[in-house]
């Protein structure tokens, strides 16, 4: 397939997502279009990619990543994350188009962290306060 069919073929993504894949933020992406490079300047080291070449990393990376949603649980002042659930890559468009309706009908009135993962690298993370969630207090009957 060429460089042009295959831009035909994609789906659009929201701009949120292409943001956070990416933003400076989570780097793994501008990472993997840097140093993915064949060629390095003349005075050594490696040239910061483009908008073209990390435009082509991000859609050779999010095809293939897989995601966990995690509900995060305040115990005093500790934080922790349990896992609700995971998706393969390319089942989780719902999640995707509209992510807080997505999150609230499948896991209901949480604090949730999605992550995305590309095999077992990390690739960048969001967060949601679905269904209207207000704090932990108000659950624990505080």
């Amino acid at each position: 397939m060429t460089e042009k069919q295959d831009q035909a073929t994609r789906k659009p993504v929201p701009a949120w997502l292409y943001k956070l894949f990416t933003g400076q933020q989570y780097p793994y992406v501008r990472r993997q279009a840097k140093f993915g490079k064949k060629e390095r300047r003349p005075e050594g080291g490696f040239q910061e990619p483009t908008a073209e070449e990390i435009d082509a990393v991000f859609w050779e990376i999010y095809p293939r990543c897989s995601v966990k949603i995690l509900e995060e649980v305040k115990t005093g002042m500790v934080v922790t994350f349990h896992e609700l659930g995971s998706f393969a890559p390319g089942t989780y468009q719902a999640l995707i188009d509209n992510p807080e309706e997505f999150l609230a009908r499948t896991y209901g009135k949480k604090k949730i962290k999605v992550n995305f993962y590309d095999g077992e690298n990390f690739v960048c993370t969001i967060n949601f306060k679905v269904g209207g969630w207000t704090g932990h207090e108000e659950e624990s009957g505080a």
